[in-house]
């Protein structure tokens, strides 16, 4: 049996970012009205506090595996990559190790993806086999008997309405190639964005991943058995439906105030137990809220290119 810790969505705010007058004329200075006047910052105002009893929580459950959904800043500066990821110790020798992908806030701004901050200070956690060494994403991580595979579903939009992702044809044709040459074993896919909300529908169009059903079927043809991801605050299971042949689990956000929580997963087999833990601010502690039972359908042989 495998354990997993999966969280998302910290959106880790920071005092020192180093504004450069370009950075007023881009998104960032919508994301910064929303943060200070707008009511972003109340909801995330307890989440250094969250953070550094998640990060307890890491160490003392002994996971195998951390599995981070993105967003760990609020509007992609460096000094608030570095704040998330010394918070959840990503550096740290003596925390589980774990793997990442970037979400919408990570990659807010052109520039910060061109210069791959969220992969610079992220970078311990996004190791693995990749079929295309130029590039970050997807690539592929053994844990036991398992496959976790990141994938990068987030991209800067220039519009300030615009919250919506895209996969893209050169990364879902890498991540075909990426899980027809792994070994057996149960697929994990891990992005950012659902493929769909938890009533089976995608997401308005200016929030949703643009490519949701394209994923889907090379995931499908590529023998993933679950779906973890982000984005959306509020955490979900959503369990096979005629279009998308696996469960997909949200984590929600691990530090919005009142709605705060992670997931454990106990993988045995084809067999996860997944627990809900949800922050109890009065007993600053993480409480067990929801335990599920679910049988995933998880191929036992190698993918098919086809």
């Amino acid at each position: 049996m495998i354990r997993l810790a999966h969280f998302s969505d910290i959106h880790v705010s920071a005092l020192t970012n180093e504004w450069q007058p370009r950075d007023w004329f881009s998104k960032r200075l919508t994301g910064w009205i929303n943060l200070r006047f707008l009511g972003r910052g109340a909801r995330f105002q307890y989440a250094d506090q969250v953070l550094s009893v998640l990060r307890r929580e890491f160490r003392e459950r002994e996971f195998d595996q951390l599995v981070f959904s993105g967003d760990a800043g609020m509007i992609a500066f460096d000094a608030e990559f570095a704040k998330a990821a010394d918070a959840l110790g990503v550096n740290d020798p003596s925390q589980p190790p774990g793997i990442a992908v970037p979400g919408n806030h990570d990659h807010y701004v052109n520039g910060v993806v061109k210069r791959d901050r969220f992969e610079h200070f992220f970078a311990p956690w996004l190791v693995g086999e990749r079929v295309d060494s130029s590039h970050h994403y997807p690539f592929a991580r053994r844990v036991g008997h398992v496959w976790l595979i990141g994938l990068n579903s987030s991209r800067a939009n220039f519009g300030n309405w615009d919250a919506s992702g895209e996969v893209g044809f050169a990364q879902r044709r890498r991540l075909a190639e990426l899980l027809a040459q792994l070994e057996p074993g149960p697929r994990i896919l891990v992005t950012h964005y659902p493929a769909v909300m938890g009533n089976g529908e995608p997401e308005p169009i200016f929030h949703r991943l643009r490519d949701w059903d394209d994923v889907v079927k090379v995931a499908t043809a590529g023998g993933v058995g679950l779906w973890l991801c982000g984005h959306r605050h509020s955490g979900y299971v959503r369990m096979p439906m005629d279009n998308i042949p696996f469960p997909l689990i949200c984590a929600g956000s691990a530090t919005q105030m009142n709605r705060w929580s992670y997931n454990e997963y106990q993988i045995e087999g084809n067999h996860l137990t997944m627990i809900r833990r949800q922050f109890d601010l009065d007993r600053n502690v993480f409480a067990e809220t929801e335990t599920r039972e679910i049988e995933l359908p998880f191929a036992d042989h190698a993918a098919s290119t086809k």
